[in-house]
């Protein structure tokens, strides 16, 4: 067969124990073929062969084992027939076999009670309009859109109502269907869509992470949710954190393109999985607002990425942005639009700013410090009677929390170990859903380093002892088994390694260090501190006593903790149809300093401290 020939052969993987399947074209890397078919492994590295985190058992011909395959298996694992996802060819129909834990593009999680709630406009910008044009006919033969407009004009005095050509041609063909009696949605002067008689517009509010994406559909008339839902990022497959996607997009030609799609064709789904739940149509839905992170806002926005993956490390632009839906391939209302409100700067962006408007840390009172961890963590510091009230940066604290980086992680999802303490000198892990554990997330790996620290397994440097019964050596690395393979529900022990402590260091480290430097540059003591308040989804479900006894939060004495849930998905959806919340925003953003931390000696310094434990 010619080389031109097996280049264009399609083959089928299978995977199990899903049974999902996917075709893609001979000599296709299998994490091409994970991702076709809706399966996500962690790919901690980016695809370079390091971290190990997809390994799958392969039944089929596939190209010869890389380097980086031998390096991290060895030979005996790759003669049973385990290889790397992101260093395997697929050269023919496959059977491949993925951790029971591997996430689909149907993963989902559940959206905290406290995160939906009823929010009333003061100032909306979504208007309804009654309308019941005359329908056309030979003595009157004016436009479909002009008598409608004329309609509206005689109902509102709008000035200069209008619709642009392709929404003029999606109402002409509604209107009828609707025998000329429907209600007018209003933006301003420009109308954006139709629906039955007594039918309210519909909103959508995303908050873009990361590691997940959440979604409210909100009934415009009302303010209240109809239905919300959490999914998986799917651009996971491109990395754990921002940084990692960054540098493939930039590395590998068509990478950033094909991460911007991914996330497009994701929000439509969810958008039509939202309307389907409401039971509507999603031709109701009038307007979307979208907060995320700076990276991920360019992703989304197919945005240049180069300045941003370098230092001075600045966005290509920063301001609020009203888009049309369409145009970024959301199937919505004809004239729908997206509403991203302005970016901070460097890697903070407007889901910061949502999350200090929702947690009202813009109000006047007095210091308090806004954390929300996740794959970057956003530190805000609010100074009293200053010209410059908020103090913003993004701690480098990486995905360690979401799971990543950890030799037994995972995400907060059925199976993962959220709850450690020991009791009787032997430790008990409780799982999400109560289910044998499959790995641990976030909160566990918290309590884990607490109770560890507080029955002498670590010392404050971070070091396992290795006289304790459960603490082994293996080629590896040292480690200690939380749970071993015959009680977990994958058969492998579920262990936390001297790596995984390292890493739980860093990541605290950088939190540590991203505080003191804020605190130091408005002149603060820690000590003024009166509040934390702890914004996303595992801000809001960890143990506070043991985040601070390992130091990950500041210990101060009086500072009250405030869970706050996740106050950026709830800012977006304050700002989805009200326009006062939407110049709230732009104060928001006129009344920060954003401080870039990697360059400065005061963080890395802090950050060396930060290191070990609190004695």
């Amino acid at each position: 067969m010619s080389d031109n020939k097996k280049k264009n052969m399609m083959i089928n993987v299978t995977f199990q124990p899903s049974g999902l399947s996917a075709e893609v074209p001979a000599a296709s890397l299998l994490t091409d073929a994970l991702t076709a078919a809706g399966i996500f492994l962690p790919l901690d590295c980016g695809g370079n062969g390091t971290c190990g985190r997809c390994r799958v058992m392969v039944s089929g011909r596939v190209a010869e084992p890389t380097a980086a395959e031998k390096h991290l298996l060895g030979h005996e694992q790759i003669h049973k027939g385990w290889r790397l996802a992101c260093q395997t060819k697929a050269m023919g129909d496959l059977q491949v076999r993925v951790p029971e834990t591997a996430e689909t593009a149907g993963s989902s999680w559940p959206i905290d009670e406290s995160d939906v709630r009823r929010i009333k406009s003061s100032a909306p910008l979504i208007v309804t309009v009654t309308c019941e044009p005359s329908p056309p006919v030979s003595d009157d033969p004016r436009s479909d859109l002009g008598r409608i407009i004329e309609t509206i004009l005689e109902q509102t005095g709008t000035d200069r109502p209008h619709a642009d050509h392709l929404t003029a041609a999606e109402l002409s063909r509604q209107a009828r269907l609707l025998n000329w009696r429907f209600n007018a949605f209003m933006r301003g002067s420009e109308l954006v869509g139709i629906a039955e008689p007594g039918q309210a517009p519909l909103g959508m509010a995303v908050d873009l992470g990361s590691t997940k994406l959440a979604a409210y559909l909100v009934d415009l008339g009302s303010g209240a949710v109809v239905a919300a839902r959490g999914r998986l990022n799917p651009q996971v497959a491109f990395g754990a954190d921002v940084v990692t996607r960054l540098q493939m997009a930039l590395r590998q030609k068509g990478d950033g393109n094909r991460l911007t799609v991914l996330i497009r064709e994701a929000l439509d789904r969810l958008a039509g999985e939202l309307a389907a739940e409401a039971g509507v149509l999603r031709s109701r839905i009038c307007e979307m607002t979208l907060v995320g992170n700076s990276v991920m806002a360019h992703l989304f926005l197919g945005l240049p990425l180069e300045q941003l993956g370098a230092p001075p490390f600045v966005a290509a632009l920063d301001q609020a942005m009203n888009i049309k839906a369409r145009e970024l391939g959301l199937c919505l209302a004809p004239g729908a639009y997206l509403y991203m409100p302005p970016l901070v700067g460097g890697f903070v962006g407007s889901d910061n700013l949502s999350m200090i408007m929702a947690a009202d840390l813009d109000r006047p009172g007095s210091c308090r410090l806004g954390l929300d961890i996740g794959t970057n963590t956003e530190v805000v510091v609010t100074v009293p009677d200053s010209q410059t009230p908020l103090f913003i940066a993004s701690a480098p604290s990486g995905p360690t929390f979401e799971g990543a980086h950890l030799s037994s992680g995972m995400r907060a999802v059925a199976g993962a170990v959220a709850r450690v303490f020991i009791q009787n000198g032997e430790p008990v892990c409780q799982t999400i859903d109560g289910s044998r554990p499959a790995g641990i997330c976030g909160s566990g790996i918290i309590d884990a380093m607490a109770t560890m620290l507080e029955h002498g397994i670590i010392n404050h440097r971070g070091h396992l002892n290795p006289a304790l019964p459960r603490v082994a050596a293996d080629s590896h690395s040292i480690h200690y088994v939380l749970v071993p393979g015959y009680q977990s529900a994958t058969g492998q022990d579920i262990v936390i390694t001297q790596s995984d402590i390292s890493q739980i260091q860093l990541a605290k480290a950088a939190i540590n260090g991203a505080v003191s430097t804020l605190f130091a540059l408005a002149g603060l003591p820690l000590s003024a501190l009166s509040e934390i308040v702890l914004a996303g989804s595992f801000g809001s479900h960890f143990d506070v006593a043991n985040a601070r006894r390992i130091g990950l939060i500041p210990g101060i004495s009086g500072a009250v903790c405030r869970q706050v849930g996740n106050a950026a998905g709830r800012g977006a959806q304050m700002m989805l149809n009200d326009h006062e919340s939407r110049y709230r925003a732009l104060d928001i953003q006129k009344s920060v300093r954003y401080v870039e931390l990697t360059s400065l000696s005061l963080f890395n310094s802090v950050f060396a401290r930060s290191l070990c434990f609190p004695e």
